[in-house]
This record gives structure tokens, C-alpha cells and sequence, in this order.
């Protein structure tokens, strides 16, 4: 694994220096406030589709197709994104009380009376074979927890990851387990330099599958591996969309790069006006770059 660690701390540092540019950070955070909403409600069931969630967003706008608890649910991750980025911000602890507000974020409007609160009643998984602790023994598990998070000696990324599985193995709420231990992993790994791990829906099976593996069988590696390689893959992403690309061709087309230069915005506006249909590529090269045309 520390050939993927490395490609991971060499992208860390590389996205560093593209965000130095003030606009640029800020068009990155909102890029990743609407995609792990869109990306980690989805996990849970949610059915808004990617832009969806950016409209109901960034301009506050539904539809009746859809069940008014899933905008609900994507305003309140964008919420809980913003409570993470306070923490970071202010250097602040992380302890049990960020970690009931920011549940308490998750769940508001949607299961007020457990909103912030450790669960008092039984739960299960459906279709898993998992047994969760006792809801008694839940405030007891959570001290531990926290002891455990808070002085640790690991590397940054291996307790982001471990915080992750040890909480969602806790569960220690009755509902937004999953969104709450995402954030958290979220929230150690950007206090400490790195970016977030966004996990796909179509990864939904397999991180399921490598989170009950450790459950039952008490084996983290194959997690580990996983969850490494989302996070790389999530570094990448995050590198190759603020990064310029070079392109020889059609001198009538423009690569983002010069496309943005050319129309004096930020990298990041313009791919994000692409994702949201405001803008179209004229072509694109054979790596799959998008090109434009001046007009």
C-alpha cells in the first residue's frame, strides 16, 4: 500500500499549490459541497439525480417528482459540509459535540427527537447479518471512541479511515450513521491537507461489502485497500480538473486552460458550468480533454 500512499501525498501537495489561488479554492468547495451531497446521499437511497441536488442547492429549486425528504436530506449534507469546513477552519477539536452537531445538521427537519442524539433502541442493517451494539452500550463505545480518535499516534489517513469503520460499526444513531461517519473520515482528512473521499454510487456495493467483511470476520485490510484507492482516485479527480492541460490540435479550439484565460474565470467555473449544462465542449481530445470554441 505505500506505492498508492505516495501517488496519494504527491497529489496532496500538487492540489496545495493549485488552490493557492483564492478563486480557485472557492470554486473547489463548491464543486465539493454539491458532489459529496449528490454522492453520499445516494449511498443511503437517495434518488436526486446529480443535478438535482446542485439546483436544490444552489438555487433552492424542487420538483414535484421526487420526495421533498431527499432535498431535504441534500441541503442538510451541504449544511453539514459548511459546519465541516468551520471546524477546519477554526482549528477546533474534533470531539462528541462537533460530532452531535453535525449529526444533529443531518437529521434537522427529517427526525428532530433524534436529531443530535445517540440512539436509545435496537437497529439492524437490512439483508446483513451484522449484529450492532446495544444502544446501552452506545455512550460507553463512543468514550472509547473518542479517547481512542484524540490520541492516537497513527498517520492521518489511517485514522480518518479507522474513524470511519469504527463508527459506522458503533452505529450509534438511529438513523445517518453512514452521512455522519463519511464526514467525520472527511473532516480528519482535510483538517490534515488531504482532500475528501467521494464514494460513488456504483462503489456502493463493494464499500458495503468491505465494511461488513471487517464486521464479521474482523479483517481490515481488504477495507483499507478500498478505501485507499477511492481516496487516490478522489485526489486525482480533484488534481486533473484544476490542473492545465496541453494540447496540440485545432488552433480554432481552446483547452479549458486557455478556454478559461481566454474568458478570464477560474478553471474550476468553467468545468462547473460544464456539469451543469450551462456551457457545452465543441470536441474533445483522444484523452478525453474537453476543447472549445472561442464563441
Amino acid at each position: 500500500m505505500q506505492e498508492i500512499l505516495s501517488k496519494i501525498e504527491n497529489d496532496a501537495k500538487t492540489i496545495k499549490k493549485l488552490i493557492k489561488d483564492k478563486n480557485t479554492k472557492l470554486q473547489l468547495i463548491k464543486w465539493l459541497k454539491n458532489e459529496l451531497s449528490y454522492t453520499s446521499n445516494a449511498i443511503e437511497g437517495n434518488t436526486l439525480t446529480r443535478k438535482e441536488t446542485i439546483l436544490v442547492i444552489e438555487e433552492n429549486l424542487t420538483s414535484s417528482s421526487k420526495p421533498l425528504k431527499h432535498y431535504i436530506e441534500a441541503i442538510n449534507h451541504a449544511r453539514a459540509f459548511n459546519y465541516v469546513l468551520k471546524l477546519i477552519d477554526e482549528g477546533s477539536k474534533i470531539d462528541e459535540n462537533a460530532l452531535l452537531n453535525l449529526h444533529k445538521i443531518i437529521l434537522s427537519g427529517l427526525d428532530d427527537y433524534n436529531a443530535g442524539f445517540y440512539r436509545n433502541c435496537p437497529v439492524r442493517i437490512s439483508g446483513s447479518g451484522v449484529i450492532m451494539p446495544n444502544y446501552i452500550k452506545v455512550p460507553k463505545l463512543m468514550n472509547e471512541f473518542f479517547n481512542w480518535l484524540n490520541n492516537n499516534n497513527n498517520n492521518y489517513i489511517y485514522t480518518a479511515l479507522e474513524a470511519h469503520l469504527k463508527l459506522v460499526s458503533i452505529h450509534p444513531f438511529a438513523d445517518g450513521n453512514g452521512r455522519s461517519a463519511r464526514l467525520l473520515m472527511n473532516l480528519i482528512l482535510m483538517k490534515n491537507g488531504y482532500m475528501p473521499i467521494i464514494v460513488r454510487p456504483t462503489d456502493r456495493k463493494k464499500y458495503l461489502t468491505v465494511i461488513e467483511n471487517y464486521q464479521l470476520k474482523n479483517d481490515i485490510e481488504p477495507y483499507l485497500k478500498f478505501m485507499l484507492k477511492l481516496l487516490e482516485r478522489s485526489q486525482r479527480l480533484i488534481k486533473n480538473m484544476l490542473e492545465p492541460k496541453e494540447f496540440k490540435g485545432d488552433a480554432k479550439l481552446l483547452t479549458v486552460s486557455k478556454y478559461a484565460k481566454y474568458k478570464n474565470l477560474p478553471i474550476s467555473t468553467v468545468r462547473y458550468w460544464v456539469q451543469i449544462g450551462k456551457i457545452k465542449p465543441k470536441s474533445y481530445t483522444d484523452s478525453g480533454y474537453m476543447l472549445f470554441e472561442k464563441d
